[in-house]
């Protein structure tokens, strides 16, 4: 019972800050100072603590030695899209010269974390990288590879503002599933429809949270 109130705590100041942040109210270069931050949100330090460092993790802090939490500057909207439009092409590219090279392991691996995606778990957005991986993977281009996790990597702090709601994470599952049987069937355009749409949903979803957090069309 204690960890799980520590936990909500630490949930609490996350999504404070995080507001924070994408409001404007704490500006890229801005040092999170524990004092203030306790004082500010009424919550201890211990949860604080834990929240800047899941903010570090996402991206929206970079935890500088000597200089302690700074905000860090976010993509922009327009770089988004633009990173958007690179994903789905490049993931979608790879997915398809994943096809012939996905084995009976990578398939029960896929199979597998669908299974775990289907109880609407905490860490989806964990699983539904792990899914992604393990078919781009599979296209055995490792360069590109490499530049598609970079994409994810770069809006890893837009990607975490959000907490996945059930009809978010089931929209997703009927995706993946969606995924799943044109890579089993092998059909080279039901490959690349389906994963740019699951792509281009994950933006949808970011561009509705954008508006809501900050009460302004994301465009």
């Amino acid at each position: 019972m204690a960890d799980n109130k520590s936990f909500m705590k630490s949930l609490q100041a996350y999504e404070k800050i995080r507001d924070m942040i994408l409001s404007g109210f704490k500006l890229p270069g801005t040092r999170l100072v524990l004092s203030e931050l306790e004082t500010e949100l009424g919550i201890g330090r211990g949860p604080i603590r834990e929240a800047l460092m899941r903010l570090d993790r996402s991206g929206l802090v970079k935890n500088i030695p000597y200089k302690g939490a700074i905000v860090a500057a976010p993509p922009t909207q327009k770089e988004v899209l633009h990173i958007y439009d690179l994903r789905a092409d490049l993931e979608a590219k790879l997915a398809v010269a994943a096809i012939d090279n996905l084995t009976d392991a990578d398939f029960l691996k896929l199979e597998e974390l669908h299974a775990m995606m289907e109880e609407l778990p905490q860490n989806h957005y964990q699983l539904d990288r792990q899914f992604h991986y393990v078919i781009l993977n599979a296209a055995k281009l490792p360069h590109l590879c490499n530049i598609a996790q970079a994409l994810v990597q770069s809006v890893e702090s837009v990607l975490n503002i959000y907490r996945r709601e059930k009809d978010h994470c089931v929209k997703f599952n009927k995706q993946h599933q969606a995924i799943l049987d044109a890579l089993k069937n092998k059909d080279p355009e039901a490959v690349k429809t389906t994963f740019e749409v699951n792509i281009r949903s994950g933006l949808e979803i970011i561009k509705d949270t954008y508006s809501k957090l900050l009460n302004v069309p994301f465009e």
